[in-house]
């Protein structure tokens, strides 16, 4: 599942090519998840230059020099890439922006994951997209006040659910929420009302701590040993204290916990 790190990592390698540079054709192969009018992408997208790429909770965002920018809902799999334009499409491919220099930006996705659009400048919450996503939570925004009143909001969700709500807190998915809840030694299934203040002061400093982290230096926090999320799989040990990890549905999703690190309020 893509996660606000992925996202990050993804900008990174496409936005210094891409930021300044004029898409001169648009290529639509898979018309189900790009829903841009062919007229929308010759008047106000081909032929204009990249202002800037976004980053909006797990949403990509490509400014046009032009009345319009191109939104990129990245499903659970999504992939934005630079490549050749003498690399073959793939049956995952969705779309290809093409520079003039040979290159393009390409986005792919398994299946139906993922939807491609074009929105007009200001209009942003006509789609109802940017505009129900919660606070980031990189942001200066998300302070222990604003954490605890979310989560006095999301009372009757698990503590999982409470992360994974994007209409609440944007851009965490499933393997983070697992991380931040082992690294703030606290159960993912219990209710929210049941955490105590100390806990939610433990979960705010976590998760701004586990995501800049996996953020800003992902190859060390993907080969940490006292990560949870490199000791995922069947049959392995926490990281923390060699106990046996549990594997349980929580929301729906897979939930990796220790039993003997992480406690109930």
């Amino acid at each position: 599942m893509i996660e606000l790190p992925d996202v990050e990592r993804m900008i990174e390698s496409i936005a210094g090519y891409t930021t300044g540079k004029t898409i001169s054709t648009i290529l639509i192969d898979d018309a189900d998840i790009v829903e841009i009018p062919p007229e929308i992408a010759t008047e106000y997208l081909e032929d204009h230059a990249v202002d800037s790429v976004e980053r909006h909770g797990r949403y990509v965002v490509l400014k046009f020099r032009s009345e319009y920018s191109m939104m990129f809902d990245m499903g659970d799999n999504g992939q934005l890439r630079l490549e050749s334009q003498t690399a073959p499409a793939t049956e995952r491919t969705k779309i290809r922006l093409q520079f003039a220099a040979g290159r393009e930006l390409r986005f792919s996705s398994e299946g139906s994951e993922g939807v491609v659009t074009a929105v007009k400048e200001g209009e942003f919450s006509d789609t109802g997209a940017l505009e129900s996503l919660g606070v980031d939570p990189l942001s200066e925004e998300l302070t222990p006040e604003k954490f605890s009143s979310l989560a006095s909001k999301n009372a009757r969700l698990t503590l999982k659910g409470f992360l994974l709500n994007q209409k609440a807190i944007a851009g965490i998915g499933n393997d983070y929420a697992d991380e931040i809840c082992f690294q703030a030694g606290v159960r993912p299934d219990q209710k929210v009302a049941q955490l105590l203040p100390e806990q939610l002061q433990q979960l705010h400093r976590y998760l701004r701590r586990v995501l800049r982290r996996a953020t800003l230096h992902w190859s060390a926090a993907h080969s940490d040993p006292g990560w949870l999320i490199n000791s995922r799989e069947k049959g392995n040990a926490c990281p923390r204290c060699s106990h046996a990890l549990k594997s349980l549905r929580v929301t729906g999703r897979k939930t990796v916990i220790c039993p003997r690190c992480q406690r109930a309020a």
